[in-house]
C-alpha cells in the first residue's frame, strides 16, 4: 500500500523538473507567470514534506499521542546527533535540554502504549501487547540510557549518545512495523 502511494507521487527530482520548467516558461513569457510558479513551488514543497512525514490520517487520539511522543524523541536525538556529527556546533544548553526531553519522554513510553490501539500509520507491531513485559523493560532501558547521556561536553556526548541510539534501535527492531533505516528515530 505504501509503495503504491509513493509511486503516485512525484519524487524530489520530478518536483524540481516541474519547477524549473515553470520558471523557464515564466521567463520566456515576460515574467507574467512568476506568481503561479512560486505557488507551484510552495505546493510541491508542502507535498514532499507531508509525504516524507508519513502523513496518513490518524484518527485515534492514543495513536496520535504515541506518534507525537516518538517525534519528540526523534527531534531530541537529531539535535544531539547533529552536534556529534559536526552538522551543528556543540551547545551544552541545547544538549542538556534535549537530554531532559529524552529522559521525560522515555519515561512516558509504557503509558502511551498501554492501550492496544492500532491504525495503519501507527507503525506499532501487535507484539508490543503480547510481549508487554519485554516492551516495558526496553522502555525502562531507554529511560536509564537517556539519564546517562553526558551533555556537558562534545566528547562526553560522543561517548554516551551511541548507547541511547542502540536502545531505540533495539526496541524498534522488535516492536516497530517499519524499523528505521537510520541510527536515529
Amino acid at each position: 500500500m505504501e509503495k503504491e502511494q509513493e509511486d503516485n507521487v512525484p519524487d524530489q527530482l520530478d518536483r524540481s523538473r516541474m519547477f524549473h520548467s515553470c520558471c523557464h516558461h515564466a521567463i520566456r513569457s515576460g515574467l507574467r507567470l512568476i506568481a503561479p510558479c512560486l505557488a507551484l513551488l510552495l505546493a510541491l514543497s508542502l507535498l514532499g514534506t507531508q509525504l516524507d512525514a508519513g502523513s496518513a490520517v490518524i484518527t485515534d487520539r492514543y495513536v496520535k499521542d504515541r506518534r507525537a511522543l516518538m517525534q519528540g524523541q526523534k527531534a531530541a536525538l537529531t539535535t544531539l546527533s547533529d552536534m556529534v556529527a559536526g552538522r551543528t556546533l556543540f551547545d551544552a544548553r541545547l544538549a542538556k535540554a534535549a537530554r531532559r526531553d529524552l529522559i521525560s519522554s522515555t519515561g512516558r513510553i509504557a503509558k502511551r502504549f498501554r492501550k492496544h490501539r492500532m491504525e495503519p500509520n501507527s507503525h506499532a507491531r501487535p507484539e508490543i501487547w503480547t510481549q508487554w513485559q519485554d516492551f516495558g523493560q526496553r522502555a525502562d532501558t531507554a529511560r536509564l540510557t537517556a539519564k546517562q547521556i553526558n551533555s556537558r561536553s562534545l566528547a562526553g556526548l560522543r561517548r554516551s549518545l551511541p548507547a541511547m541510539m542502540q536502545a531505540c534501535q533495539s526496541c524498534h527492531q522488535s516492536y516497530r512495523r517499519y524499523p528505521n533505516r537510520a541510527i536515529t528515530h
